[in-house]
């Protein structure tokens, strides 16, 4: 993505040493220079959610998904842009992406994953448009309805114990 996008920049949360030398040199080994790639340390909650005021868009982690740090960026109005992976770990972002309606934000395939990302930046006034309606789609959306979850894992308890009570006894 960064190659496709001349001018971009990476913001990674990673600790200082041998983690940072090793991002780096991945990304200068694909033709980025350092001075594009810039480190956060962990922040206090505020702090964090803050610095998502300086992302345009978020590329999701892959083959292991986020799951909250996904649902902060969309929730700060910073669209997620993700790749389904094969497990379970690997598909929160199309979960995500499906309970909001924003298909266009999901990839099968690298290629796809960079095209995505890529068309995004393209349209300012649609990135402008998509990002000032995350936290409503957000609120709306069955990810934020606590008692629709409630509600759901009950029943679950309760046919799981219906089951339970239904089989014979051993012994």
């Amino acid at each position: 993505v960064l190659c496709a996008v001349p001018g971009s920049h990476m913001l990674l949360r990673a600790p200082t040493g041998e983690p940072r030398r090793l991002a780096l040199a991945t990304f200068a080994a694909a033709g980025v220079g350092a001075e594009r790639i810039h480190f956060v340390e962990r922040q206090a909650r505020c702090d964090y959610l803050d610095s998502y005021a300086g992302i345009d868009v978020c590329l999701d982690t892959f083959p292991y998904n986020g799951h909250t740090t996904s649902l902060d960026s969309l929730w700060m109005g910073v669209p997620v842009v993700t790749l389904v992976g094969k497990t379970v770990v690997g598909r929160a972002g199309l979960c995500h992406a499906r309970n909001l309606g924003l298909d266009e934000l999901v990839a099968r395939t690298p290629d796809e994953f960079v095209a995505r990302a890529v068309a995004l930046t393209a349209n300012p006034n649609e990135l402008a448009a998509l990002r000032n309606s995350l936290r409503a789609r957000l609120s709306a959306s069955p990810l934020l309805d606590a008692p629709r979850f409630a509600r759901q894992l009950e029943q679950a308890y309760r046919l799981a114990w219906q089951a339970w009570c239904a089989e014979p006894t051993l012994g």
